[in-house]
């Protein structure tokens, strides 16, 4: 039987779901050297603030919750293709993606050396004054269990990030079909870090063939427990996406 590479990928830090391709111009989840915001994480938060606008009519309404707005930082800095990755209202949704299009450049990510487009997903908040609730409440009033994309404190795999890809090229078997047939490529799976450090919500967000969706999905159902993400001092929800690659040599 021919032999075959496992290529396991870092992890995803937030922002986003999944990489994708825009034409062939790929978008990365994580790169050896990460975008950074003028004045970093710090200066992102503080431009954020300064320049949302609570719409009018959601605070008249009482309407309040976080919106996740995933962007691209493009090879020159610039922020491109904002869209809602889950939304709360469309008019809190409308603001969110106006204060994201006219962030200002980014010093641009790199990997082997050369710039790349970075995908990143960014949590904004809308808080009405009074509430002092740790989880925010949806449009319709309802509190939530929050699953988020980038904490304080990121989960952390036993071993850390080299051990996660051991884990993985150890557990994975090449289905046998697959292999005979020549099918590779790479697969997308998603999943949360639970607050006691379990993996939960496994699902796979872009597939190659449903023996090698399988594969991955079974073995990333079966990691062990990790240290949880901790926001503000407190264990909470965190999603990962890993991509897998099954290559033929």
């Amino acid at each position: 039987m021919r032999k075959f590479v496992l290529i396991v990928l870092s992890l995803l830090l937030t922002i986003s779901v999944f990489a994708q391709e825009k034409g062939h111009d790929e978008v990365f989840i994580i790169v050896e050297e990460m975008p950074e915001f003028p004045g970093g994480d710090e200066g992102l938060r503080t431009f954020i603030a300064n320049t949302v606008k609570y719409p009018e009519d959601a605070h008249k309404n009482g309407i309040q919750g976080k919106v996740y707005v995933k962007f691209v930082v493009d090879k020159d800095g610039s922020v491109d293709d904002a869209k809602i990755a889950r939304g709360v209202d469309p008019s809190l949704d409308k603001e969110a993606l106006r204060v994201i299009n006219a962030l200002p450049k980014w010093k641009p990510g790199k990997q082997r050396g050369e710039a790349v487009r970075v995908e990143y997903t960014v949590p904004i908040k809308f808080a009405l004054k009074g509430d002092s609730s740790e989880e925010q409440k949806t449009s319709n009033g309802t509190d939530t269990d929050q699953i988020f994309f980038i904490v304080e404190d990121m989960p952390e795999f036993p071993g850390g990030d080299d051990a996660l890809k051991k884990y993985i090229a150890n557990s994975l078997s090449y289905p046998e079909d697959a292999h005979k047939n020549g099918i590779q490529g790479k697969v997308y799976v998603s999943f949360v870090v639970e607050k006691d450090g379990s993996v939960g919500e496994a699902k796979i967000e872009r597939g190659v063939d449903p023996s090698l969706d399988k594969e991955a999905l079974r073995v990333v159902k079966a990691l062990p427990q990790w240290k949880p993400g901790k926001q503000r001092g407190k264990a909470v929800r965190v999603k990962y996406t890993v991509p897998i690659n099954f290559a033929l040599n």
